[in-house]
């Protein structure tokens, strides 16, 4: 028997319906093919592109890696000798980074040539012009200036081109660079410059005209000060008092006082001369000429390598004025020229004529009462009338190329034996400017660099008189510097007879003083809970002030150092009284700094960008 299959068809469902039907699951099941098709495609290429991104990123890595330890190297190579700019060609002897700096890179290879096959090639650094456009190898870059004098910049340029492997496609290139600037400005372009801690806690009101920065940590805890410009910090800021202070317990600490939108904020440290001191200075290795920021102020050791002889001021100077004692104990006087060769009344020429002036100008033997020291301070005086007649038009040293900074040290000074300069009779300036530099302590007595001449004085120093108005009608102030261990500020009416007395003896008067200050400090828990005294105190005081009487203030304010011969703390009785500060940034500075070079250097990375 033959048995048939048969179809049979579902009730309500014609031929031709039967069909559609099929047609339509064929279709579905195409569309669903094509989108299934399609996500893979989509997958695979999120899958690339997911790709190419984590290899563009480590590109990118690798890349800052890269430009990173170029900055650390040319950064390393550069500071030892800031005033020389090296050309392009001088960093051809860079290490390469090596694969232990990238252990995550398979196969990981830098090369200074441009090579496509290495991971890393073109490692380089060029030197730039100002446009920042690449000189020759063989060329130092040109100097960029500022809109201020003694700003000036030199710009280089790192670069690496980064070749990584990809699972897709050619490898991935990343070509980066990165702009290096070697800055150099003056150190008075600030109103207060600390390379130290600083702190700032006025009494009375207190007003900051012009930037401050310190390469360490700000302490501000009195709501009396106020900062008219840009504040900079190199660690971290404080709206408190600093560790060691016990001058301060039991006070509230408050804000100080600023522009909105100009608040304290975080900076690179300003390296004095372009040398780290806590890699260059060494107080316990046989160099002299070492020892810290101080060799500044000090005489060079012959023998010993010396890191800062171009900035050294006794390197700098047109003379120099060394005392010492006799057999006696009697103080003598050496008169040296700026090549060292001691002159003397037999001399001739030029020589002959600097020693003419400047025996004439220094007296030798004044004591004095320092109640902060509680010692008697023996006194180099300098009288800086004499000085300022001999630079002028028919003086001796007239127009025969002194460049106006003088040295000065009493060469005996101990712990015991207490040295000191001072400065007398300053208020006419010559032209052009002194720098006074000394290791010694330095007392500025009376007004300075305002044009007083006799009993005629600035308008600053009457009552209630216009701290704006700080010289004498008439007269053209000077850019100055006095560089010492320590500045202590005598006032009009100082006599040396009154020194030995009670604080109430010792009555000041108003006093102007318009000069550039580099001093030390005696830092805050140098001896128990000392306050150092705070920027306030920088310029040392020792008479009775009181807020009735001004010491009206113009320049720009450097600590670089502890002080070592004036090294008693701050707050002792019978000191003094302070006065009311009117104290301004001498913005002078800007266009004509003191003679002399000290100089802050800063080397910065750019703007980062690729080819």
């Amino acid at each position: 028997m033959i048995c048939r299959a048969r179809f049979t068809r579902p009730a309500g469902i014609r031929p031709a319906d039967q069909g559609n039907t099929m047609l339509v699951a064929l279709m579905v099941m195409s569309i669903l093919s094509i989108a299934m098709l399609c996500a893979l495609n989509f997958t695979g290429s999120v899958s690339r592109n997911v790709q190419r991104t984590n290899v563009y990123r480590s590109a990118v890595e690798v890349g800052d890696g890269v430009v990173e330890h170029l900055f650390a190297y040319w950064r390393e190579k550069c500071r030892p000798t800031p005033n020389q700019h090296y050309k392009g060609d001088d960093f051809a002897t860079i290490p390469m980074p090596d694969a232990n700096s990238f252990p995550s890179i398979s196969g990981f290879q830098a090369v200074r040539t441009n090579d496509p096959a290495a991971t890393v090639s073109n490692v380089r650094i060029d030197a730039l012009d100002s446009t920042w456009n690449p000189v020759a190898g063989n060329l130092a870059p040109p100097p960029s200036y500022g809109m201020s004098l003694g700003t000036v910049s030199f710009f280089y340029r790192a670069s690496a081109d980064v070749s990584m492997k990809s699972s897709f496609g050619a490898p991935l290139k990343v070509k980066m660079r990165r702009i290096l600037e070697k800055q150099i400005m003056s150190p008075w372009n600030y109103a207060i410059f600390y390379v130290d801690r600083l702190e700032i806690h006025p009494g009375p009101q207190f007003n900051v005209t012009g930037w401050v920065h310190t390469n360490e940590r700000l302490y501000t805890a009195h709501n009396t000060l106020t900062f008219g410009s840009k504040v900079t910090y190199g660690e971290d800021w404080y709206v408190n008092f600093a560790p060691g202070d016990g001058s301060h317990s039991g006070e509230t600490p408050a804000r100080p006082n600023y522009q909105n939108n100009l608040p304290p904020a975080l900076e690179q440290a300003q390296q004095p001369f372009g040398l780290d001191s806590t890699r260059i200075f060494s107080s316990t290795d046989t160099n002299p000429n070492n020892d810290s920021y101080r060799e500044l102020v000090e005489r060079p050791t012959s023998g010993f390598t010396d890191p800062i002889s171009d900035a050294r001021y006794y390197n700098q100077a047109d003379v120099r004025l060394l005392v010492d004692n006799d057999v006696n104990g009697n103080p003598v006087l050496t008169i040296k020229n700026s090549g060292d060769t001691t002159v003397s009344s037999s001399s001739t020429g030029y020589d002959k004529d600097l020693y003419d002036v400047f025996a004439s100008a220094v007296v030798l033997g004044d004591k004095i009462q320092d109640n902060r020291e509680g010692k008697e301070i023996r006194l180099v005086t300098l009288d800086m009338s004499k000085v300022n007649t001999a630079l002028r038009s028919g003086g001796k040293l007239y127009n025969k190329g002194f460049k106006g900074v003088i040295y000065t040290s009493d060469i005996s000074a101990t712990s015991s034996s207490r040295r000191g300069v001072r400065l007398k009779n300053g208020g006419i300036i010559p032209p052009g400017g002194i720098t006074v530099a000394t290791d010694n302590p330095c007392y500025i007595q009376g007004d300075y660099n305002t044009g007083t001449n006799g009993s005629t004085q600035p308008p600053s120093n009457q009552s209630n008189g216009d701290p704006t108005q700080n010289v004498v009608s008439g007269y053209t102030k000077q850019s100055c510097a006095v560089v010492a261990d320590a500045v202590m500020i005598l006032s009009n009416s100082w006599s040396d007879s009154n020194s030995y007395n009670a604080v109430g003896s010792r009555q000041a008067t108003p006093t102007t003083v318009n000069t550039a200050i580099v001093a030390g400090i005696v830092p805050t828990g140098t001896v128990g809970n000392n306050y150092s005294g705070g920027a306030e105190n920088f310029p040392r005081f020792m008479e009775t002030w009181g807020d009735t009487v001004s010491f009206t203030y113009w320049g720009s304010m450097v600590e670089l150092f502890a002080s070592k011969q004036n090294n008693a703390i701050w707050g002792k009785s019978n000191v003094y009284s302070p006065p009311r500060r009117k104290w301004y940034f001498d913005r002078q500075f800007y266009t004509d700094p003191p003679p002399g070079t000290l100089s802050l250097v800063s080397y910065k990375k750019g703007r980062w960008y690729f080819e």
